[in-house]
């Protein structure tokens, strides 16, 4: 493996928070194969660029030789995650969640390498919580037990999307009090050295490593990493506001897409969607031996690449400039 500090600095490219940087670096000294937890709870089938922040840096935990577990969270889907949520969200059902599973895991094939099972790995939990095919069903002393007795309501209730709902008279179901619970067990049975998520996400980590540590496990890293700004550069990329770059997307839709972006914006996506050196990118563009027009047509053509291919990318740009010129 590489060594420790090369480690580090590819890691902390483009999060957030690292929640603590001194345990993450006692773990990397151990020179071993982490296990890095991502849960995603496939409520909609497509991917877009938003999510591949997250799946990107999965992706440089497996090039530096760690272990991805993918979690799929069938079984928490059907509770709804109550992130950032300022009122209760429609829940999908298990057979529309196990249909959007299958689109998901096509599409995350573009950027983790799916095929290493030394390097990757699909877990669900629907297997311990008992819902899914071939689960093992928990008892109800065993999660009161094992999962609720660990947490109390007056620290559940601290978090700011639960605080704002009651401030406001807004309900907030048992449901949706247990999902951070759920969550953080998840990390218990995968026994994840780190786990990764948006910063919407940090409660629902924190919470991971307290039950972790009341197992008598050591606690996972949390890292938090960015929630991608959309095409309008105000709210996150999502596909229900219409500002989103879908990977599955015809190349000459992704180029125009990338090429509509503030300049402000292009910088940020540099630095979360590639692996482009910043520092010469922005001195380039600052000097004026850069015009944005090319950074962006630059950037466009990266991203393409990556999903697409370098053949769909030069063709996307060639009819872009036509499209342009005419």
């Amino acid at each position: 493996m590489r060594p420790v500090n090369e480690q580090i600095e590819i890691i902390k490219r483009g999060t957030v928070e690292i929640i603590q940087t001194g345990e993450l670096r006692k773990k990397l000294e151990k020179n071993k194969q982490l296990i890095v937890k991502a849960g995603f709870d496939p409520t909609a089938p497509d991917i877009h660029l938003g999510h591949t922040v997250l799946l990107r840096k999965l992706r440089q935990f497996q090039d530096l030789g760690h272990r991805v577990i993918f979690l799929i969270g069938d079984f928490t889907a059907t509770i709804g995650d109550p992130s950032g949520q300022s009122q209760t969200r429609k829940t999908p059902t298990f057979e529309e969640v196990e249909k959007n599973v299958k689109t998901y895991l096509k599409q995350v094939g573009k950027i983790l390498h799916t095929d290493n099972k030394e390097l990757f790995e699909v877990r669900y939990n629907s297997h311990w919580f008992g819902k899914g095919p071939g689960g093992v069903t928990m008892s109800l002393i065993d999660f009161l037990q094992n999962i609720t007795a660990k947490y109390t309501v007056a620290r559940l209730i601290e978090r700011d999307d639960f605080a704002t709902r009651l401030k406001k008279n807004k309900p907030i179901t048992v449901l949706e009090l247990l999902y951070p619970l759920m969550q953080g067990y998840d990390s218990v049975v995968l026994n994840a050295d780190i786990e990764l998520g948006g910063t919407d996400q940090k409660f629902n980590l924190l919470v991971g490593r307290n039950i972790q540590s009341s197992f008598n496990l050591e606690p996972q890293v949390v890292i938090t990493m960015p929630l991608l700004e959309g095409t309008d550069g105000v709210d996150k990329m999502s596909k229900s506001l219409g500002n989103y770059i879908g990977i599955d997307e015809a190349p000459k839709e992704i180029f125009g897409k990338v090429m509509s972006v503030s300049d402000e914006l292009m910088m940020r996506y540099y630095e979360l969607l590639t692996d482009e050196p910043l520092d010469r990118l922005k001195s380039g563009l600052n000097s004026g031996e850069l015009h944005p027009r090319d950074a962006k047509k630059k950037l466009a053509k990266l991203i393409i690449t990556q999903y697409c291919g370098a053949e769909a990318a030069e063709t996307a740009e060639e009819n872009f400039e036509k499209a342009f010129k005419d």
